[in-house]
């Protein structure tokens, strides 16, 4: 019997290799959501527009040695990134947040060097849905 076109949906997130899930675990938003669909693109959407906008904030705070507006941004970064199911990306900004807290601003600037990657590979995970 013939087989309808595939679609890009065709393939569930749960088959993706360990390492993709790491870096976003799309699961629990696609469960919450009821698969993929508008909503989904649309929170994801916002979600990356908001951790560039972070991210741009974080660093921003970071090179006038503002410790606390580092520690304020990757915190909302890590809270926006864990409910998006990115957790390394939450990890990141987590560790960003833990040094800023303690005054330690190479660990902050070391961690936060990493955060244009994890982003992007977030992006190439996102635009698959």
């Amino acid at each position: 019997m013939p087989q309808p076109p595939s679609s890009r949906f065709d393939t569930p997130f749960a088959i993706a290799t360990p390492c993709e899930r790491d870096i976003l675990d799309m699961e629990p938003m696609l469960r919450n959501f009821g698969g993929p669909g508008p909503t989904v693109t649309m929170l994801y959407a916002l979600f990356l527009e908001n951790a560039d906008e972070l991210s741009r904030a974080l660093k921003e705070r970071l090179a006038l040695g503002d410790l606390d507006g580092v520690r304020l941004a990757a915190h909302s970064a890590a809270g926006a990134a864990r409910t998006a199911g990115a957790g390394r990306l939450a990890d990141l900004f987590g560790s960003v947040e833990e040094a800023a807290l303690r005054g330690d601003a190479a660990m902050a600037r070391r961690d936060s060097a990493a955060l244009d990657r994890a982003i992007a590979d977030v992006k190439i995970l996102i635009a698959r849905i």
